[in-house]
């Protein structure tokens, strides 16, 4: 469709904003032009040609995708090199590489091919999975096959450096050296049909200040190159060919989020303190190491989940004991004086690692992940545990368990704890003796024996995002039923208030590590139920933190009886969007406007 038959009309697409900011332009539709590829057959004596070939590809892949950090320089801090360590183990995969050899050898068939095929057929197993983290790494996958393939072909790589002028990058997916290379005095901001909040690609984009929405489904087909558009970070739309009523409406909402955003800036290294002096932990949510810088950029003070998976993916065999303390040390470093609570790794079932034998299973959701893999691996536990214990001799870290379903699961991961102490202690390697191991509350059942689980427990991390989705049966990333996942469900309000109680009774505190947390309207239910602690994305702890100094202690505690005497999800999620228009009426108009917009 040319620009001169592009519909008028406004049309708006709503997808997930992750990285904020509001632009407007030309859009450009990024359609990177994938590599022909011809099967042809390949002599006996034309095979080592085509390994040397595909070797120098891979030798000028690995040097770009050390050069790419290198070109974004200063934006991106110096941590930021960490990203592309991921494209690397892609390049470095021995599985990946030797299915190529191995079908070159047999099928005797161009390396173009063979590579395209069987980095397809990995990709594709990765985007079945449930997990958002490895499905994402799909993506990692197609890019670093894809760059190889050009580097085959002799093809260019910067077409988003030579764009025409100022525009908004529409693509179906955009790889993290896609939106590294992005010439940034060019791309007004991107939008994609692929990728969540947790994707590099949102990572890097925040770090540069694009404004970015991603998971707009299937919209390239309906858009042309030259369309004039209008990108929402904030709120995750992108209306095309914006009216005249919706431009002077964002113009005023422009003038009103920089008015704001002056304001949340001005509270970065302001406490998260309500109105009348109730201090609440506010920590960040991170998974990479190069995340604590943009977690202190925005006023988090202390990361309360560190996902350690990160670590142990996408390579053969387990990180070594002085990989993960160097890297749980970094992080410590990085944010001290505040602290750092790192989860043990939460894999198994649908997280298989490249490690030992692994069976399909019918419901991995249910089945061998978080404690139950890992104390199914105690030699593979044990090394991490070693690793946290001698980073925590920084002195700022705490350790928590993922998946505790009951009261044996944590005194035998205890057991195996009080073993790396003693080693330690005999081998003369300093840790902190004192430090603090919580557990994680995402199953039901470990919600309603809270009381039992907190005499073990120096605190509580309540993980709501699994414990909604196992509590009502819901799974998020199924459309049918993705509407019926309702955090205000009086089951969950209920679970949260009793995993409080218990923490109560036992002296420890309690906090929260799931998306409710950075959600401005749910932080103040949360906290009228007696919550502690919030842990948030980096990019939520400012508006986060605004609301709690807007409001009281008390109001908050009133606003949590009444939501639960509520009997629906709906009734509550009303109370507790009245409750935050009351208290910040100039936020709540810019995340969540009263006027609808489509």
């Amino acid at each position: 469709m040319s620009d001169s038959e592009s519909p008028k009309k406004e049309v708006v697409y709503r997808g997930i904003a992750v990285s904020p900011g509001v632009v407007r332009g030309q859009v450009y539709v990024y359609r990177p032009q994938e590599v022909a590829i011809e099967k042809r057959s390949v002599r006996d004596d034309d095979i080592a040609g085509e390994f040397v070939r595909l070797e120098q590809a891979v030798i000028k892949t690995r040097q770009q995708l050390i050069e790419i950090p290198q070109h974004i320089g200063k934006e991106m801090g110096n941590d930021k090199p960490g990203i592309f360590d991921a494209h690397l183990l892609v390049l470095d995969d021995p599985m990946l590489m030797e299915q190529v050899f191995k079908r070159l050898k047999t099928e005797k068939l161009n390396v173009e091919l063979i590579l395209s095929e069987v980095a397809n057929q990995y990709a594709q197993a990765l985007a079945k999975l449930q997990d958002t983290y490895l499905r994402e790494r799909a993506a990692d996958v197609r890019d670093v096959s894809r760059r190889i393939l050009r580097n085959l072909a002799g093809a260019e790589h910067d077409e988003l450096q030579r764009l025409p002028g100022p525009r908004i990058v529409l693509a179906q997916d955009l790889s993290p050296s896609d939106t590294a290379l992005m010439d940034r005095t060019k791309v007004l901001g991107f939008a994609a049909e692929m990728g969540s909040r947790t994707s590099h690609t949102a990572i890097l984009a925040r770090s540069q200040g694009i404004p970015a929405v991603v998971g707009l489904h299937e919209i390239g087909r309906e858009i042309a190159s030259g369309q004039e558009a209008l990108l929402d970070g904030y709120t995750g739309l992108l209306i095309v060919n914006p009216s005249q009523e919706t431009l002077y409406e964002y113009g005023q909402i422009e003038i009103r989020w920089h008015s704001i955003e002056d304001r949340l800036s001005s509270l970065r290294h302001e406490p998260a303190c309500t109105r009348d002096g109730c201090a609440v932990r506010l920590g960040a949510n991170i998974e990479l190491v190069e995340e604590v810088k943009m977690a202190v950029e925005h006023g988090a003070q202390g990361v309360g989940l560190y996902r350690t998976e990160f670590l142990f993916i996408n390579r053969q065999g387990f990180p070594t004991e002085d990989e993960q303390a160097a890297a749980y040390s970094n992080v410590a470093r990085a944010m001290k004086p505040h602290e750092v609570i790192i989860r043990t790794l939460d894999a198994g079932g649908d997280k298989v690692l490249r490690v030992g034998e692994h069976s399909r299973e019918a419901n991995p959701f249910l089945g061998w992940r978080g404690i139950r893999f890992c104390l199914d691996q105690p030699e593979m536990f044990k090394t991490q545990l070693r690793a946290i214990l001698r980073a925590s001799a920084e002195g700022n870290i705490k350790m928590m368990y993922p998946m505790i379903s009951d009261l044996q699961e944590v005194k035998r991961a205890n057991e195996l704890l009080n073993v790396c102490r003693e080693d330690l202690r005999r081998e003369g390697k300093p840790f902190n003796e004192q430090m603090e191991v919580g557990l994680m509350i995402e199953v039901p059942g470990a919600a309603i024996i809270a009381d039992v689980l907190a005499e073990h427990a120096a605190f509580f991390s309540i993980g709501t995002n699994d414990l909604i989705q196992y509590s009502i049966a819901v799974d998020r990333g199924n459309e049918r039923v993705a509407h019926l996942y309702a955090p205000t469900h009086p089951a969950i309000l209920r679970l949260i208030r009793n995993v409080v109680a218990a923490a109560r009774a036992r002296n420890i505190w309690a906090g929260v590590c799931g998306e409710m947390a950075g959600d401005p309207v749910m932080a103040p239910l949360l906290l009228g139920l007696g919550v502690n602690e919030l842990s948030v994305s980096a990019v939520a702890v400012p508006a986060v933190k605004y609301i709690i100094r807007s409001m009281s202690m008390p109001d908050a505690q009133a606003l949590a009886e009444q939501a639960l005497r509520c009997d629906t999800a709906g009734e509550t999620a009303a109370r507790l969007e009245d409750f935050a228009r009351s208290v910040a009426p100039d936020l709540m108009e810019l995340i969540r406007p009263s006027k609808s917009q489509t």
